[in-house]
């Protein structure tokens, strides 16, 4: 199971392992004053080796309607390969697509295809000033694409495997995962666009978070030499902009919100089962995390911007013959919408994997 950690959000600073910060408005577009939640999108990854294609949910907070297939109805065509990340930015939606080599270029209301953009291992995406950055996770670069023209005006090389980015003060934070063994950030002057200092981390680094102020650490772990379980656990950790790192606690997703960070921890290896905590930006004390009613087996999180509700997708469960329930990985997983209380609001249906959310 891949794990995945990055969440887009359209103007804020939330976000998750999986997911994207400092994200404004593209292109000619006018920034908006406020944040404001109309729709939301759940981008599924589909399964590559099943040959089950991603999937574009647009989900109605007011109405509570759901309609899976988005992409799809729009263009006739699937989102073939592995879709990774997507954000809404300005007018357009982009979609990264690692195996299909493509980050593919919509309208943010109608989901049509406006253009394909050929990009080796499209993986994590990032936006700022106008410009869009995607790390290339089979070339080791990170791409600049310019959203008026849609074209690829420069690149960087990065260490091996690039993944999760974020920016701060001007400077972008690429996560280098390795493929399991890295250990860097790449750093990237945005003013230039030029590389900066190589910061040495925790193992297999999947994505840095930022909440406008500070910068946050996602990692994937270290496996030990038999491939049963952690030397060190997925975790995440504050970062500070020299690379030193403090672990705040074991996670393998997080999500910026409500002046928390949210963390749920789903070890493969753990034997205590999944757990949730809430980690405090401001008293740095971590809490239990109390939900009205927890997913079967939660695969990403994002919290709504305008409202704070928290939206946590997650596999359905299937039983092999053996009595057991394990994750199916090849079926449509779910959505679970909670209140600031963390009150179960309403649940919905999507696509196979579901690893992005999209408020827009």
């Amino acid at each position: 199971m891949k794990i995945f950690w990055k969440v887009a959000l359209m103007l804020t600073c939330a976000c998750t392992f999986a997911s994207c910060s400092d994200d404004d408005n593209g292109g000619d577009e006018t920034p908006s004053p406020s944040v404001q939640v109309e729709g939301v999108y759940v981008l599924s990854e589909g399964s590559y080796y099943s040959q089950i294609n991603g999937d574009l949910t647009a989900y109605n907070p007011d109405d509570k309607t759901c309609t899976n297939g988005v992409f799809q109805t729009a263009n006739q065509r699937a989102l073939a390969g592995t879709a990774n990340d997507a954000i809404v930015y300005g007018s357009k939606l982009y979609i990264a697509n690692t195996d299909e080599n493509v980050l593919e270029v919509a309208d943010a209301k109608t989901a049509q295809s406006i253009k394909q953009i050929t990009l080796n291992g499209a993986r994590c995406i990032e936006a700022k000033d106008g410009f869009i950055y995607v790390t290339q996770f089979t070339d080791n670069k990170v791409a600049k694409i310019d959203t008026t023209t849609l074209t690829v005006s420069a690149t960087i090389d990065t260490d091996a495997n690039p993944e999760g980015m974020a920016i701060l003060n001007g400077i972008l934070y690429v996560a280098n995962s390795g493929y399991g063994v890295g250990n860097t950030l790449t750093t990237i002057d945005l003013s230039t666009f030029s590389k900066g200092t190589t910061l040495t981390v925790p193992t297999n680094p999947v994505d840095v978070l930022s909440d406008g102020t500070n910068l946050f650490l996602a990692c994937s772990g270290k496996y030990n030499s038999g491939d049963t379980g952690y030397d060190e656990n997925p975790a995440v950790y504050t970062l500070s902009p020299d690379g030193t790192t403090t672990k705040i606690g074991d996670a393998t997703n997080v999500a910026l919100g409500n002046n928390n960070l949210y963390m749920i921890d789903n070890n493969y290896y753990s034997t205590t089962g999944v757990t949730y905590s809430i980690y405090s930006l401001s008293t740095k004390a971590i809490s239990e995390w109390e939900l009205s009613e927890k997913p079967f087996s939660p695969y990403t999180l994002a919290v709504n911007p305008e409202d704070g509700e928290v939206y946590i997708s997650s596999h359905n469960s299937i039983d092999y013959g053996t009595g057991v329930l394990y994750p199916d990985y090849s079926s449509n997983g779910y959505v679970i919408r909670y209140n600031n209380a963390y009150q179960k609001v309403d649940q919905f249906t999507c696509g196979v994997n579901p690893g992005t959310i999209i408020f827009y």
